[in-house]
């Protein structure tokens, strides 16, 4: 089975659903034309019916765009004709309505929208849930997919429920969107969120191909009382740096589970108000203070603590490195830890395959392409651009050694990885080649914590410690 994730289109498989459950039970009939009265009259009917039919109306107004697009076609099929022209005539009022009100949708005005992709390997993984879901932009004129992070990574798996509003945010629909996170070092801290909407970049915001600016996108969430389940904070963290080393939900310190909220969210999450970008309060906590609130909170600390603080203001990469509060939870020793192959006939394998990832950079990013250095039987793995080094390669010893924290150089390949998925250009890859690329863009989307395995997904051969 393909692992390819497909692009979202219309679910044909929810209106189906949908049209079966409604004439079943609560769908307004259609087979009797419209009763001929006044135009009061016949609002009031609709009304009537609309009310009669209250939980229809509500799944049909959370579906996707598109899908309620092609849900309207297909019942106007099953309309007479006199149905369709007063369809046709109430849609050509509203038109109007909202061009003399100067009203518009907003997300058709976005140059890109928002994307959740499923991680497919969880199929063969033998679970029945995917472990995590991608974000990707997506251009509308000409058409193209980038691919921005990775929410949450769920061991056991998690299916998600959103919908795209017209403002172009992804909303998570409850309870499918609570989730506790446990620290890895110290699982006394525990924290409790309810993700409550994908925030996309300004409507202007588009890009070009192989582009590395960091678009404004804002994950907003909601602190929970891990007991009672009842809203402490909300916050917005820029997205998908919250996510990386270091960041407030940093992949690699939480591990994260599903939870069944004991209590209904305190207003309706499926039409929330616009998250704030100014502070609610009037004197802000600083914001290394409101970190140090919630990630300290033991089950007995929690109280209603603080209102939303203003969302961080963007970084570009420089500043990002510099200023973020790094937290280095798997940061390697002052020496650079080594770790010898099993077997010495796969030195070779060693090589090609680190000749393989120079080839790939100069196709895929020459912008910051990689390369080999040899000193005797020393093979360095160097990133020309930043002049860093990324690992090295002893023939003789039959050894590697990582000259980067885990996680730096998990971010290294998986960029490589998916800049190679992504080309333009397929054909200048191997079909093998191109597996061995999306293999690794899985493998390096999961928070690897063990060098030996992640070393192995590398080079597909066997290391040991000594």
């Amino acid at each position: 089975m393909s692992r390819e994730v497909p692009a979202l289109g219309v679910d044909e498989g929810l209106v189906r659903a949908t049209l079966q459950r409604n004439s079943q039970r609560n769908t307004v009939s259609v087979s009797e034309p419209l009763p001929q009265s006044q135009p009061s009259e016949t609002a009031d009917a609709l009304a009537s019916e609309a009310d009669g039919h209250a939980d229809v109306f509500e799944q049909a107004v959370r579906l996707h765009a598109r899908t309620k697009v092609a849900l309207i076609r297909k019942l106007l099929t099953q309309l007479d004709t006199n149905q369709i022209q007063a369809v046709l005539e109430y849609g050509l009022r509203e038109i109007g309505d909202r061009h003399r009100r100067g009203v518009s949708s907003t997300s058709a005005n976005h140059h890109t929208r928002l994307l959740l992709k499923k991680d497919y390997s969880y199929q063969e993984r033998g679970l029945d849930q995917p472990t995590q879901y991608y974000v990707y932009l997506r251009r509308r004129k000409p058409k193209l997919d980038r691919y921005i992070g990775a929410l949450f990574y769920i061991p056991e798996g998690c299916t998600l429920s959103y919908f795209l509003d017209a403002e172009g945010r992804i909303i998570f629909n409850s309870p499918h969107n609570v989730f506790q996170l446990r620290d890895y070092s110290n699982p006394a801290i525990v924290q409790v969120v309810r993700l409550i909407c994908l925030e996309p970049p300004p409507p202007d915001y588009t890009f070009t191909k192989q582009q590395e600016d960091v678009p404004e996108i804002r994950l907003h969430l909601e602190y929970l009382d891990p007991l009672t389940h009842q809203s402490i904070a909300r916050q917005a963290y820029f997205f998908p740096a919250c996510m990386h080393e270091g960041g407030r939900l940093d992949r690699y310190r939480w591990e994260v589970s599903t939870v069944t909220p004991t209590l209904e969210p305190s207003e309706p999450l499926q039409h929330p108000v616009k998250p704030p970008v100014q502070p609610l309060v009037s004197n802000p906590q600083p914001f290394e203070n409101e970190s140090a609130v919630l990630d300290g909170m033991s089950d007995t600390d929690y109280s209603p603590l603080i209102s939303p603080i203003k969302p961080e203001q963007p970084l570009n990469r420089s500043e990002q490195t510099a200023s973020s509060p790094i937290r280095q939870v798997l940061e390697l020793p002052a020496k650079p830890l080594t770790f010898c192959l099993c077997r010495r006939e796969d030195a070779d394998t060693i090589l090609k395959r680190m000749r393989l990832w120079v080839s790939w950079s100069e196709k895929a990013m020459p912008q910051s392409r990689w390369e080999i250095t040899q000193s005797g039987e020393v093979y360095t793995l160097i990133n020309a651009h930043f002049k860093r080094q990324i690992l090295k390669f002893s023939r003789d010893r039959a050894s590697i050694t990582l000259e980067n924290s885990l996680p730096v150089l998990v971010k290294w390949f998986h960029d490589l990885s998916l800049a190679v998925s992504q080309a333009q250009n397929q054909r200048q890859y191997s079909a093998a080649q191109l597996k061995l690329a999306h293999s690794l863009f899985v493998d390096m989307s999961l928070p690897q914590k063990d060098p030996l395995v992640v070393l192995q997904k590398l080079f597909g051969v066997e290391f040991s410690k000594h």
